[in-house]
């Protein structure tokens, strides 16, 4: 029976930060580099900070140096978590949701299962509070592993101590909900984030039924 909800942050509690909003853009225009060319580098080295080998303002300092900037030099960390805060957009209906759920369900275990660096998650937790909602925090950097790989479910799931048929994965990526169904999990795709608090009561309802241990 189902007894572990895996939620994604990104896409579901808070917008997706460099695919939905101007924030890497922004970083090119202040440091004189191309935007594109930058976004790329974001994305293809964005497993480095999210599995906690470096920190997110080590990898953008060295993709500036990287794409030319002549500013790469005066890299200005404080400037660019004041940019990364404001555009940051919480989903304030899920966090809710969640939590009702967490409330009605008190046998459900939560755990925040998000590919994320370890600064922009406590930035985030810092303006919004999403931690105290889990049970257990399981983000990428904390496991050393990103998902959509086995090795970041089996650490995952191995600290909440449950197995694959256990688990209900939330997510917003298709390759994640692939990945989690592989491994004979349950998923829930958030393909908007409207479609968590339509659907999760009901999801969960099917899966555990009320008056079940």
């Amino acid at each position: 029976m189902m007894r572990v909800l895996l939620v994604d942050a990104g896409g579901i509690l808070f917008n997706n930060i460099n695919e939905e909003t101007s924030f890497i853009a922004d970083i090119a225009r202040r440091y004189a580099v191309d935007e594109n060319r930058l976004l790329v580098g974001v994305l293809a080295s964005a497993h480095l900070y999210e599995s906690g080998s470096a920190h997110a303002h080590d990898v953008l300092r060295q993709l500036l140096e990287e794409a030319g900037s002549p500013l790469a030099d005066a890299f200005d960390g404080e400037w660019v978590d004041r940019l990364y805060a404001s555009h940051v957009h919480c989903h304030r209906a899920n966090l809710v949701e969640l939590a009702e759920v967490a409330r009605a369900r008190p046998e459900l275990t939560l755990v925040l299962a998000n590919n994320e660096a370890e600064h922009w998650d406590h930035l985030k937790d810092r303006h919004h509070g999403h931690y105290r909602l889990f049970d257990h925090l399981c983000s990428s950097w904390r496991v050393g592993q990103v998902k959509p790989s086995a090795a970041y479910f089996a650490e995952t799931l191995d600290r909440c101590g449950a197995g694959p048929h256990e688990a209900l994965m939330i997510d917003d990526r298709p390759a994640v909900v692939a990945a989690a169904r592989g491994l004979g999990m349950r998923t829930l795709h958030v393909t908007r984030p409207e479609v968590l608090r339509t659907h999760l009561r009901a999801t969960v309802e099917n899966l555990v039924p009320s008056g079940r241990s």
